[in-house]
């Protein structure tokens, strides 16, 4: 299935105008008293889900006539189980080693050194502290249940939908640069944690040549989904651990 392209700077605003909503989503909700962390995966929800969900129901209307994301998700090539077995674990792995040695080693120190001009509200995503002693257990395990959904299952998928199975195809008239367009602004994409792009686009780049040289969205969204359940799993030890 071809795939309508969009002009460049068309591709750029739909790919940083989510990311952008969520940011100040955040900032105003931690303006009005939230907690910074709380809004950002409630935001997700809230923001990033029904933004890029209804971007692509609104262009499957206009573009087929139909609600049917079929027609506005050309990457739907099938592999088989060896396949989405080894290059899903190779994937997760490239992915999650960058990011953790961002995490540990870069994110602080960046954050400090060029990124020290951002409001406080995002800065504290350099060096996020897994504190509840503010928090009820009731309250902890529904916070737990909302970014389990939210950044475990709901928000990963969507965003492969849009960025891996919608973006990508629309972008890929620039041959071997689309995917290396699509992991950039991907990572720009997320605003409220700038320090992290180097390791970030590094981890990306093969997770979407991947995707781009097999047409494959369903290895996408198994990857995605387990790199945030490992991290939804890892903040769910260290908050329960308290």
């Amino acid at each position: 299935m071809s795939q309508s392209q969009y002009p460049l700077g068309v591709a750029i605003a739909l790919h940083l105008l989510p990311g952008a909503l969520l940011t100040v989503f955040v900032l105003v909700a931690a303006n009005l008293g939230a907690d910074a962390i709380v809004a950002l995966f409630v935001g997700i929800g809230l923001v990033i889900v029904p933004v890029e969900l209804g971007y692509l129901l609104f262009r499957a209307k206009r573009t087929t006539g139909s609600w049917s994301l079929a027609g506005v998700l050309p990457y739907r090539e099938k592999l088989s189980p060896s396949q989405y077995a080894l290059w899903g674990a190779a994937l997760y792995v490239w992915f999650v080693a960058f990011l953790v040695i961002s995490m540990v080693v870069l994110d602080e120190w960046i954050a400090d050194q060029i990124f020290s001009w951002l409001p406080d509200t995002l800065l504290q995503f350099s060096a996020p502290e897994c504190a509840d002693d503010d928090y009820s257990r009731l309250a902890l395990a529904a916070f737990l249940v909302v970014v389990f959904l939210f950044n475990g299952l709901a928000g990963p998928v969507v965003e492969e939908l849009y960025f891996r199975g919608h973006l990508l195809p629309a972008i890929d008239r620039y041959g071997k640069w689309a995917p290396v367009l699509n992991a950039a602004l991907f990572s720009l994409y997320h605003f409220w944690t700038p320090w992290q792009n180097p390791g970030r686009i590094i981890g990306l780049l093969p997770w979407v040549s991947t995707v781009w040289r097999t047409r494959s969205l369903y290895l996408s969204i198994m990857v995605h989904v387990a790199v945030n359940l490992t991290f939804v799993l890892l903040l769910s030890a260290a908050l329960l651990a308290e």
